[in-house]
């Protein structure tokens, strides 16, 4: 049996030390989670208004339900900002402790213009338990971010939302 030189360890463990750290440090507590986009409004236009007639373009807002027995999350992002020729909407999604993290992203931004979309989402393989949901949006800039504190053991269906006022939001008076 060849034996390792002593310069040799420090660099092997070096090596190995961040795979080790990386797989005991993950937190996603076992969730294996899967999102994608399962439909969307057209581009919302100044006549057309909000696309579910109560929202006001001033509002993004999250309306969710989630089906403890599967573990899926159904979500309408209801003004969500696009380019206004976005190609195929898509989202991604990861837990990373306690919150949920969802990007949504676009194909293409083949038009000079932005406009707003409901967005109809699902995210499976959450469990039943408390969770901060961050909205990450390709076009919210500086604007206050999407985010809420939600409990889907005590609270499976509810709303939130947050002002803003910056283009593409708020064109429509």
């Amino acid at each position: 049996m060849k034996k390792i030189s002593k310069g040799v360890l420090p660099v092997l463990l070096a090596a190995l030390l961040p795979a080790v750290v990386l797989l005991a440090g993950c937190e996603g507590y076992g969730e294996r989670i899967t999102a994608e986009v399962i439909d969307h409004s057209g581009c919302k236009g100044i006549k057309s208004g909000s696309a579910d007639g109560a929202t006001p373009d001033t509002l993004s807002c999250i309306n969710y339900v989630f089906e403890a027995s599967s573990g899926t999350l159904q979500i309408t992002h209801v003004n969500a900002g696009f380019n206004c020729c976005p190609g195929r909407l898509t989202c991604h999604a990861e837990v990373n402790g306690d919150t949920l993290f969802i990007r949504e992203s676009e194909q293409q931004a083949a038009c000079s213009c932005n406009c707003l979309f409901d967005v109809d989402l699902t995210v499976k393989g959450l469990e039943s338990r408390e969770y901060i949901i961050k909205m990450l949006e390709p076009y919210c800039g500086k604007q206050e971010e999407l985010i809420a504190h939600v409990d889907l053991a005590e609270t499976p269906a509810g709303s939130f939302c947050v002002t803003r006022k910056l283009y593409p939001w708020g064109i429509m008076r």
